[in-house]
């Protein structure tokens, strides 16, 4: 009985996703925990969640800062400049040395931010404290980024930071240059070759600007679906555990297939099951912590990426760095 407690306790209060469940696994959908219409039928437990995460980074990051920095760093400052030095020494490359420094700011917020917000829907209570809504607990608390809307939102803000920094750094002429731009050099072909080129140029243009928009969908839908397929596998997982450890094993057709050969191994397999039916969900737990550290890395460096092909002029800032 003692165990039967146990279970049903870590059950809940460990339980990601599962109490969002109907018969097909977690709800694709946030849903609303105070008015299903109206003003208030915009504040979700995903959007919850993300606001409580956020507001919990800007506390720590102030609370690090009012500490003050020292040459001597204590623990907190610690933390963050190793994690600003470790990640900003991957990304400087990128972006260039020169535009680095602007940068830094939006691309650390990016990482730990989505980092952290993945890993929100492997905290005790998220995804398990919930009410009773129409035959199944819904959830008060679900992963910011379980939810297409916060990641749309992700990728339209990184889009719009694209775009301002490409047009700060090498304005809209340079921009327009960049996409739509002719690779020729008109002193070495003909007026009617470069106007045919012009041409290609445009539609090679045109493609282009449909790949920046398709940026939006790219990054949105890898982010939402790897977040979501993480909470999905976990309500699967702690459903088998519950499975388990509540011994609805003696009720299926192996467990009676046992019991026809030996009713002594099927108890002995029941018993096994039902004890390592609390270790199942820990795996997936690690799984979940190396995607959600893969994901937000994916997601920041593709931000990178995306500025530093037009901002970064490799060879240019090395002469510049050369000649000073």
């Amino acid at each position: 009985m003692r165990n039967i407690w146990f279970s049903w306790l870590a059950f809940y209060l460990l339980g990601n996703g599962c109490v969002f469940a109907e018969e097909a696994g977690v709800s694709p959908k946030a849903e609303a925990i105070i008015a299903e219409s109206g003003i208030l039928s915009y504040l979700t437990n995903s959007l919850l969640t993300g606001i409580l995460i956020s507001l919990v980074i800007v506390f720590v990051v102030r609370f690090v800062v009012r500490r003050g920095i020292g040459i001597i760093p204590h623990p907190g400052q610690a933390c963050i400049e190793g994690v600003i030095e470790g990640v900003g020494g991957i990304f400087e490359p990128i972006v260039g040395h020169h535009l680095f420094p602007k940068i830094l700011p939006l691309l650390m917020g990016y990482f730990v931010f989505i980092l952290i917000q993945n890993l929100s829907g492997l905290f005790p209570g998220i995804g398990s404290i919930g009410f009773e809504h129409e035959g199944h607990l819904q959830g008060i608390f679900r992963p910011m980024n379980a939810d297409l809307n916060a990641t749309l939102a992700l990728a339209i803000f990184a889009t719009v930071a694209w775009i301002y920094y490409c047009v700060k750094n090498v304005g809209f002429g340079g921009l327009y240059q960049h996409v739509f731009g002719n690779r020729a050099d008109r002193n070495e072909v003909s007026g009617v070759v470069y106007g045919l080129l012009f041409l290609i140029f445009f539609g090679v243009g045109l493609v282009e600007c449909l790949s920046i928009l398709f940026r939006i969908i790219s990054l949105s839908f890898r982010l939402f679906g790897n977040v979501f397929g993480g909470e999905n596998l976990l309500h699967n997982m702690y459903e088998m555990s519950e499975f388990l450890t509540s011994g609805s094993l003696v009720s299926t057709d192996f467990y009676a297939m046992l019991a026809s050969y030996s009713s002594r191994l099927a108890e002995g397999v029941n018993g096994v099951m039902s004890k390592l039916g609390y270790l199942l969900p820990l795996p997936f737990y690690f799984l979940e912590f190396l995607v959600s550290l893969v994901q937000a890395f994916v997601f920041t460096l593709l931000v990178a990426v995306y500025i530093g092909l037009i901002c970064n002029h490799g060879e240019e800032e090395e002469k510049v760095i050369g000649e000073s």
